[in-house]
């Protein structure tokens, strides 16, 4: 039998236009800043105060979709703002970006976001440069946001050096001045202070000069920065998780490197402190593109304020009826969860299936937005006390470390995240079948459940389901590494079982690695293995161009592509293209039918190559063979040369673009196809392995 879907209680939340104010929730023992929602804020930065140093970034004006694409495509709510600097090379006065910041200030509300306006300092980190310009600068903005509730003020960006260690009572006072400014012309406005460059040491100590001198912590935080160890940074927010006379924490910058690397968003997640990305400063898409890219390769897991977002969890959280009695199975464990008496009822992941009985039967408590308590048959309800000890059952009555965060993934399965628990995510250890909620990565089989709601059903397989939960449209491109779901045999074969290059989706087979034109790529492809990607041809039935975007240092390598089973391409052959990140495209017209169908790349016998994605566009083209080794274009003195191989007479144009993120394409030149090579020469471009090409038709 099937699983049946649940009766579930969406939880979408208000229109996100005109946010109100943040607020304090003191629930868990400790401040955490939220919005109206009940979220953490989460956002990136954008840099109107010249760059570091002062003249290096123009100021860019984000358009309203851009912001609005904060929020229903990067699951995004705020926008961290260093609206002008305080330095020795920046003479302009207070105020000069006035009439910009009462646009974006605009456009923010319409698109649903917070905005977060701070002083940047153009390089010149550590320090105050000048108080007098500093307060003024307040006198400008504090009165002009005053009532706007999205609106929040940052006192001053990094106002001393290094760590919590290197302020003295004349630094904290400096604050203080700063705090009774704002908080003079902006009554309601929340401020944050500090904006510790690197955040070790011991904060409580400023939190308690303050508050003893007049700042309320019931309208204020602390800013801090993530340049420290994580060590540093974690122990530093404990001693400010005590108990609620401290302040709520927000991270206002850090390395987006650690995103990956140390997991610095996962962290902040788990101890329930908001984040803003230091990426988009000049507003670029292609940052954004990047940031989605260190967020996916972490696992980070938050539920965005818009339902319209599906990344990266869906923002329509899906939430089983209140009270509902169902059965959870464990998609890593690969068995339904039932409750073991010998163990003094711990949870663990061993039926085979679903009986109803009270074992294995689990009532879902509504217990706040999103929050859910988990009860056993037997009437208890299910505990996280903290990473290290195994979920249980408990006989007292239910508190924080009974409750769970839902979210609701791509593909029906559900997560949960221990509230007062630790804040990590709940796994599976599958060889114990034990739950710890000990978790951080959510690209892992081990934190995705599944709920059952009759006796006798059966989990299903993750089969057809898009990556993104919806199939990509066409014409488009897909990025290799987004293959569906439904794992081994089902969505993808893969020959080790192991994910080899150990980046993106870490808990699956294939193998992917980090790509240097930014995001993924698909590597070590063996002969025999596959990967599917579930489309949808929204354009008419008929030829499209497709490219794939490969790099091989060897000569040899093969695919085919195909459409529900059906061969699109014949057997491609993959050129030597100069090394494992020299990437050049190959063409071939295929003929696509409209609607919605199941595309599976190949890898055929041959050489080894990397891939990194396909794209379709409407119309097809010549088919291109790359020609020589070199640069990535084929290079023969200082021409660029490809076989073209198509209907002799006909044209083709070729294309320049300096930007793949940016794609402006100019034509370069116009050729009538014949037999045999074809020339170029880019007269445009100065350095011409800078640029990108591509042939079209007309």
């Amino acid at each position: 039998m099937v699983l049946h879907l649940l009766s579930l209680v969406v939880s979408a939340g208000p229109v996100l236009a005109g946010r109100g104010r943040p607020h304090l929730d003191a629930s868990l023992g400790f401040n955490v800043l939220r919005t109206d929602q009940d979220t953490l804020l989460r956002g990136v930065s954008l840099s109107w105060d010249g760059g570091d140093p002062y003249g290096s970034l123009a100021k860019q004006v984000p358009s309203q979709a851009a912001l609005n694409a904060l929020a229903t495509e990067y699951g995004l709510n705020t926008v961290h703002l260093y609206l002008e600097g305080d330095s020795s090379g920046n003479t302009n006065a207070p105020g000069i970006n006035a009439a910009d910041c009462d646009l974006l200030v605009q456009r923010t509300e319409e698109a649903g976001l917070y905005l977060i306006i701070t002083i940047g300092c153009n390089g010149e980190n550590g320090t105050i440069h000048s108080m007098p310009w500093s307060l003024d600068f307040w006198r400008v903005y504090a009165p002009r946001y005053k009532d706007r509730p999205h609106v929040l003020y940052e006192a001053h960006n990094e106002p001393v050096r290094f760590t919590l260690d290197s302020w003295r009572n004349s630094d904290w006072d400096k604050q203080l001045l700063l705090y009774n400014t704002i908080r003079s012309l902006a009554p309601d406005t929340f401020i944050l202070l500090g904006s510790f460059m690197g955040f070790a040491g011991d904060p409580t100590y400023g939190a308690n000069y303050l508050r003893t001198r007049g700042v309320s912590w019931l309208n204020a935080g602390f800013a801090h920065h993530g340049y420290e160890s994580r060590s540093s940074i974690e122990s530093a927010i404990t001693r400010l998780k005590a108990n609620t006379s401290f302040p709520a924490l927000l991270c206002t910058e850090f390395w987006p490197g650690d995103t990956a690397g140390q997991g610095y968003n996962s962290m902040y997640e788990s101890h329930f402190n908001g984040w803003m990305q230091f990426q988009w400063l000049g507003a670029r898409t292609s940052d954004l593109v990047d940031f989605r890219s260190k967020i996916t390769a972490a696992g980070t897991l938050w539920t965005p304020d818009s339902v319209a977002c599906n990344w990266p969890a869906r923002g329509a959280v899906g939430l089983p009826a209140n009270g509902s009695r169902v059965g959870i199975f464990s998609r890593g464990g690969a068995k339904f969860l039932g409750v073991d008496p010998t163990t003094g009822g711990r949870i663990k992941a061993d039926r085979v299936g679903y009986s109803g009985a009270q074992l294995d039967s689990f009532s879902i408590e509504h217990a706040g937005p999103r929050r859910v308590r988990i009860r056993s048959g037997d009437g208890r309800f299910v505990r996280a006390s903290g990473p290290a000890d195994p979920l249980s059952t408990s006989v007292l009555p239910p508190g924080v470390v009974e409750e769970f965060e839902w979210f609701s993934l791509h593909d029906g399965d559900f997560a949960l995240r221990a509230y007062g628990g630790g804040g990590h995510l709940v796994s599976v250890n599958p060889s114990t079948g034990l739950l710890r909620a000990d978790a951080d990565n959510s690209h892992v089989a081990a934190i995705a459940f599944r709920a059952a709601t009759s006796a006798g059903e059966a989990a299903p397989t993750l089969s057809g389901i898009p990556f993104r939960t919806v199939p990509a449209a066409l014409p488009g491109t897909l990025q290799a590494e987004d293959f569906d779901r439904g794992g081994e045999g089902v969505a993808y074969h893969d020959n080790t079982g192991a994910n080899t290059g150990g980046r993106y989706r870490t808990g699956e087979g294939v193998d992917i690695e980090s790509c240097a034109e930014g995001g993924f790529n698909l590597g070590f492809i063996e002969a025999g293995e596959w990967t599917e990607y579930t489309v949808e041809v929204t354009g008419p039935a008929g030829e499209y161009l497709l490219s794939a975007r490969v790099a091989t240092p060897n000569t040899g390598g093969a695919f085919r592509v195909e459409s529900n089973g059906v061969n699109l391409t014949g057997r491609l052959s993959v050129p030597n293209t100069g090394g494992w990140q020299s990437w050049v495209n190959l063409t071939k017209t295929v003929v696509l039918g409209r609607g919605v169908q199941v595309l599976r790349f190949v890898r055929e016998a041959g050489a080894d190559f990397n891939l990194n994605w396909f794209s379709f566009s409407q119309g097809g083209g010549v088919e291109t063979q790359l020609l020589g080794v070199g640069n990535g274009f084929g290079v023969f003195g200082s021409a660029f040369g490809f076989e073209v191989v198509g209907r002799n007479g006909g044209t083709f144009i070729v294309e320049a673009c300096p930007d793949l993120a940016v794609p402006v394409w100019s034509p370069v030149s116009t050729n009538t196809l014949v037999a045999g090579r074809h020339e170029f020469r880019d007269l445009i471009a100065t350095n011409e392995t800078a640029r990108f090409y591509r042939l079209r038709r007309p």
